[in-house]
């Protein structure tokens, strides 16, 4: 298992100390809260044994997804470099890459006036088709708990958004 950081807001933490989950348990608990909590910002996941880069020693990547709980649907944005990915996928990918998640099939639909967001602050918005229900979120999360890697349980579209 790959012990995860999870940045969000629930009673008085205000996102600015992360919870670890390092078990199936502890992530189905965390991802409880989350949901019961309104976020006002993107929920931002690291993999803690990940390198980190520069003088400020920050993660060489970044999971984060939007939720619409009412919906029951989320959106995952994902940047890392080169590594990040599974084996057998690194030599199709740059240096670092950007990627939103797509789901597997095409069903899904977003109610009109839902939107969500990769960045709230400057308003960009995820495409509709990146829509995930919230099950897909959860197998996605529980994947990349398990390998640190990009996960394999959904497709990926590369994204210029980082």
């Amino acid at each position: 298992m790959t012990p995860l950081d999870i940045y969000y807001f629930s009673g008085d933490n205000r996102a600015d100390e992360p919870v670890t989950v390092d078990d199936d348990i502890t992530l189905d608990d965390v991802m409880t809260d989350i949901l019961a909590n309104p976020q006002p910002h993107p929920t931002v996941v690291y993999a803690k044994n990940r390198p980190t880069i520069g003088p400020a020693e920050l993660p060489d990547h970044q999971l984060k997804f939007d939720l619409d709980t009412e919906h029951h649907i989320a959106a995952v944005h994902l940047f890392g470099p080169k590594d990040f990915l599974p084996a057998d996928l690194t030599g199709k990918a740059d240096d670092t890459t950007a990627w939103i998640a797509l789901p597997r099939q095409a069903d899904i639909q977003v109610p009109t006036g839902v939107t969500l967001y990769i960045d709230r602050d400057i308003r960009t918005a995820f495409p509709a088709e990146a829509a995930l229900p919230l099950s897909v979120l959860r197998d996605l999360l529980h994947e990349f708990m398990r390998t640190g890697k990009r996960p394999t349980c959904v497709d990926w579209q590369q994204i210029d958004i980082f």
